[in-house]
């Protein structure tokens, strides 16, 4: 008895074999069980989708602030946000905050982010928080053609600015040699 069944089992299957692959698409039986799987993956790819759009990063607005800055920043004349960043590295590692910007071997790292930036012009506001993203401390220390009283402290790669009717017109990197003034005073 057991021969009949392997030898039926066998002739079933090349049967089945046979007749699959010489069906087209259109001469298919159609297989309920086949229909329900698919229809069922089909909705949770539907209810996947439908989820993922709800799932929805909402971003704080002081981020979506910095965004929009760095977004100006990089359409402007003069930026060079790709070498800012990879100064900022740099920066970071030479060691932490701003270690790197009192090391002679930086060679200016904290004073050549602020050039790559190309903040003159730019509000008070949004240096400040271009700035703090950066690590770089900062300070004004002339508003409106006045010089503002300033503690002789050093640090290292702070930004000393200038600013005149709200936007910056110089700035000064503490430790370093290089700075801009457009002489608005």
């Amino acid at each position: 008895m057991r021969p009949f069944f392997a030898v039926t089992f066998c002739a079933t299957a090349l049967m089945a074999c046979s007749q699959d692959s010489s069906l087209s698409g259109d001469d298919l039986p159609v297989n309920d069980t086949a229909q329900v799987a698919t229809s069922l993956v089909v909705d949770q790819t539907t209810e996947s989708d439908q989820e993922s759009g709800t799932d929805e990063i909402i971003k704080s607005p002081e981020l979506v602030k910095l965004e929009d800055i760095w977004e100006l920043v990089a359409s402007r004349p003069g930026a060079d946000i790709g070498q800012v960043f990879q100064l900022f590295r740099l920066k970071q590692s030479l060691g932490p905050r701003n270690l790197a910007c009192f090391d002679p071997k930086s060679e200016d790292v904290c004073a050549r982010i602020v050039e790559a930036i190309s903040i003159v012009g730019l509000t008070e506001q949004q240096v400040a928080l271009l700035l703090n993203s950066l690590e770089l401390p900062h300070r004004v220390i002339e508003r409106d053609c006045e010089l503002l009283p300033v503690t002789e402290d050093f640090v290292a790669g702070r930004v000393n600015l200038a600013v005149a009717e709200g936007l910056v017109t110089g700035w000064g990197s503490e430790g370093s040699e290089r700075s801009y003034y457009d002489g608005a005073c």
